[in-house]
């Protein structure tokens, strides 16, 4: 299985564990207050054990039976966030040819992400440590779908919004750095350019003294809370076909407030590409917490994307999809 992604960070080897928890000892006050507000990572063992998904979508012929018409975008790699890499191989599919080619046995590697699939949404459960209404994120849909084949995703941050990245199929393995940590344009030269994975010398004049690299393994049913501005990286640990669903809503303001100033005095600033009514919701936010002309700044420097279409908008087929049969 690919193992790049970390092989060559030397923070990876003496990397300390994610804290953790156990959702059905994890309350909704504890988790907002604890790990959210303060952009503390944690692993929730179970959090999504209940969920239909784990054992429906094991079955690739009732995923192709449920949403086979759909287009979708496969890759016969690893997610590789240097985009113009990512690209290479890229095919459309119909969600059914993707499933097949995700099960194949002489795919040695592939991934297919994801949100259009709809139909599937009623095998998606809730959290019993979050409740309350949440506000859609900025960049993305309220929840993906990361469909696999021996595949993972290397080092990238969000610059913003909240995630639990649920594991429903498959074992997988993620590492954690702070985008502040010391040296941070550093370590940023390098994750960006791609280098480290080709490259094992691409850390030999790293000086790692006092980055705190964190490690987790994530079982089936486990959810991983990420929080904005944290690199981290994926390896897949089980070679077969596997599914992880991200869930994703804003952060509270006060944790917005923290990441815009950080990213506006960086001088990383927000890489990516967001859809509009997400920029400008998050230009209305900013500007009402006087932020707006960091947000700007912060814009510039990372030379964000704003895409001109809208995605559809799932997060209120979520909320109102019919109970799991």
């Amino acid at each position: 299985m690919p193992d790049v992604t970390f092989a060559h960070v030397p923070g990876m080897k003496t990397a300390s564990p994610v804290r953790e928890r156990h959702a059905a000892e994890l309350s909704e006050e504890t988790f907002l207050s604890e790990y959210v507000a303060n952009s503390c990572p944690v692993v929730i063992r179970g959090a999504v054990m209940h969920w239909p998904a784990r054992t429906k979508w094991r079955d690739k012929d009732y995923l192709k039976r449920q949403s086979g018409r759909h287009r979708v975008f496969a890759y016969p790699h690893e997610y590789l966030d240097a985009k113009a890499t990512n690209e290479a191989g890229k095919r459309e599919l119909s969600f059914a040819e993707a499933i097949d080619f995700l099960h194949a046995p002489e795919t040695a590697s592939g991934f297919v992400g994801t949100a259009m699939p709809i139909e599937l949404l009623p095998d998606v459960g809730d959290f019993g440590f979050l409740s309350a209404p949440v506000e859609p994120a900025f960049f993305y849909h309220d929840i993906r779908y990361f469909l696999f084949r021996n595949a993972g995703t290397t080092w990238h941050y969000h610059p913003f919004d909240e995630t639990l990245m649920c594991q429903l199929i498959g074992r997988k393995r993620v590492g954690f750095v702070h985008t502040l940590s010391p040296r941070p344009y550093a370590i940023r030269n390098i994750f960006v350019s791609g280098a480290y994975y080709t490259d094992p010398g691409a850390f030999d004049q790293f000086d790692n003294a006092g980055h705190a690299w964190f490690e987790t393994t994530l079982e089936e049913g486990d959810a991983l809370y990420i929080p904005p501005l944290w690199w981290h990286g994926v390896v897949a640990l089980t070679p077969d076909f596997g599914v992880t669903a991200p869930v994703t809503w804003r952060s509270p303001l006060p944790v917005i407030a923290d990441s815009i100033r950080k990213l506006a005095a960086w001088g990383g600033g927000i890489e990516g590409t967001m859809p509009l009514s997400g920029a400008q919701a998050l230009r209305d936010v900013a500007g009402g917490l006087g932020l707006g002309e960091e947000l700007l700044s912060a814009a510039r420097q990372g030379k964000l994307q704003v895409q001109q279409a809208d995605p559809p908008n799932l997060r209120t087929l979520w909320r109102s999809r019919p109970p799991a049969a």
